[in-house]
């Protein structure tokens, strides 16, 4: 990426972080646990030129592969531009890490041939692919300045539906059953309702989301502005689950905890919530993408394969619990969602200012105010994060460290002084000469604690991980009610957590077709049990929606 001030260019609006390169960022511990996952999943066999470029980044390996065939992957329009944008988007990764001319300049030509065929590109064709058109089409611009590329996002707007319209007026508050339609049919109503279809799918509404971020820095307009924030308050409203996606199986599905979302809604998800965070600067949409990317994410991952639809309460003889062979497509969504958590930990909001917006450990080199800076992040244990900087010589520059909300409390100690009490769900900044030998402790009290959600049920989480009871085979009791007055203890082994909680019995709690139904409401609470909780990501068969009891007459 350029440098901050370079990479901010009218007309377009400064965004609030701009990605560092690739090669400034190195990952440890989970989340290169979560990548190493990923890059297992890919069949060389079967990469798209894009998948063979994320995976060599996420790799850390030198040498990209060749530039693809731009212009052999033009011929597909304008009835199908996903190969083009595939390639594009490839191209462009290729062009900018290799500082390549020659590169920049057929990328540059491959978008000029998308322009001139965009009027006879359909629209849901247009929509399938407008989310990497308008991400290609700013970084492009804003690296070239190529005048061109403006009027490709204003026709792009004009072509594309009013997605911005559609989250400021949110049409799908519940579970979307798509209206049967003749698929040849182009009177007015068979357009809407396949429009609708396209829209309430997972993938393409986390897309839609993606787009209105975009948008808002093409046209400076608040309605834009204003319509990511609406859209993602009514997915969460409307069809969030406690593992921090939206429901999708493959259609918005409400609030219901045997609902799934799906590998590519949830993929979709994290990479239109990296494109908000870098757009607006909400660091609760840093909070948001951990909370996908350590319980829905990292239970797709299985021993003998993906289990691609995550619901929150489900048998162990559930189908979705049968893991599967990786498809392309799986291994492509993957690939860019784990690129888009990557690209979110360490971000620059100025020339001057550097912000870690995810707690993952690791390193990032970059320079500030010209000077050479290393700055690598240990976890010591679950809930302290230390930072250790090394420059060439001592500058002075602003340091952001986002402190998660999840925590009850924070302090953050620099050079062993004092540790200062620090508010969550905040950046904490910190502006001062930083030399070699400076560390950064960052201490949280992360307690166990309980959201209440769907039809008054609630969850249990410890910091970002969602807590389940674990329904290991058919024999397991899941008919129980949290206490909603319980108490909540916290206990550690072999590194992960497992939450201890009241409950009683729930015998009306019901199962039908070997589906478990909305939990209850209106409990009085019975006889106690102590239930032991472990985390949503460690479990296959699970309840991780609770109903509750009460103890008033």
């Amino acid at each position: 990426m350029p440098t901050y001030d370079s990479f901010c260019r009218a007309p377009l609006v400064d965004p609030a972080y701009v990605v560092l390169p690739d090669s400034a960022v190195h990952v440890e511990g989970a989340l290169e646990n979560l990548i190493r996952q990923a890059l297992d999943t890919v069949d060389l066999t079967a990469l798209s030129p894009l998948d063979a470029v994320l995976a060599t980044k996420l790799g850390e390996y030198t040498d990209l592969p060749p530039m693809p065939n731009l212009t052999a992957a033009a011929a597909s329009l304008p009835s199908d531009p996903r190969p083009l944008m595939v390639a594009v988007r490839a191209g462009l990764l290729i062009a900018s890490a290799g500082k390549n001319k020659n590169a920049m300049v057929q990328v540059l030509n491959a978008m000029r041939a998308f322009t001139d065929a965009m009027p006879s590109i359909g629209e849901v064709a247009l929509l399938s692919v407008g989310a990497d058109v308008m991400r290609v089409a700013s970084e492009l611009y804003r690296r070239t300045g190529q005048r061109f590329l403006i009027t490709l996002m204003e026709r792009l707007r004009a072509q594309l539906p009013d997605v911005s319209g559609m989250f400021h007026s949110f049409p799908f508050q519940k579970a979307f059953a798509p209206e049967p339609v003749n698929e040849e049919a182009m009177d007015e109503a068979s357009q809407y309702y396949r429009r609708m279809r396209l829209l309430g799918t997972g993938s393409v509404t986390a897309d839609a989301l993606a787009i209105t971020s975009m948008l808002a820095l093409f046209s400076g307009s608040s309605r834009d502005a204003g319509a990511s924030k609406a859209g993602v308050a009514a997915l969460q409203r409307y069809h969030g689950m406690p593992h921090g996606a939206f429901s999708a199986d493959p259609f918005l599905a409400g609030r219901d905890p045997s609902r799934a979302s799906s590998l590519e809604a949830i993929c979709a998800q994290l990479e239109a919530l990296h494109d908000l965070l870098a757009a607006s600067g909400d660091v609760a949409l840093a909070e948001k993408m951990q909370r996908i990317a350590e319980n829905a994410l990292a239970n797709i991952f299985q021993a003998d394969g993906l289990c691609g639809n995550q619901s929150i309460n489900r048998f162990a003889s559930d189908e979705t619990c049968v893991a599967s062979h990786a498809a392309p497509s799986q291994t492509a969504a993957l690939l860019r969602a784990v690129y888009a958590i990557r690209r979110s930990i360490w971000m620059v909001k100025s020339e001057n200012e550097l912000s870690m917006l995810l707690p993952y450990e690791g390193c990032c080199l970059t320079r500030m105010d010209g000077t050479p800076v290393r700055l690598t992040a240990k976890a010591m244990d679950a809930n302290t994060l230390t930072i250790i900087l090394e420059t060439k010589q001592p500058v002075e520059f602003t340091l952001s460290l986002h402190v998660p909300g999840y925590a009850d409390g924070a302090t953050i100690s620099i050079n062993g002084a004092k540790a200062q009490p620090v508010e969550c769900g905040k950046l904490y900044t910190m502006k001062r000469m930083f030399q070699t030998g400076d560390a950064i402790t960052l201490s949280m009290n992360c307690q166990p604690f309980v959201e209440a959600g769907f039809r008054g049920s609630a969850s249990v989480y410890c910091g970002a991980l969602l807590m389940a009871l674990p329904l290991p085979d058919a024999d397991a009791g899941w008919q129980y009610a949290l206490d909603e007055d319980t108490m909540l203890s916290l206990q550690w082994e072999n590194g992960r957590p497992r939450v201890h909680v009241d409950a009683c019995d729930a015998p009306n709690w019901a199962a039908r077709g070997g589906v478990i139904q909305p939990p209850l409401q209106g409990l009085k609470m019975g006889e106690s049990y102590e239930l032991t909780l472990l985390p949503y990501a460690d479990t296959l068969g699970r309840i991780a929606s609770f109903p509750q009891a009460t103890h008033r007459a």
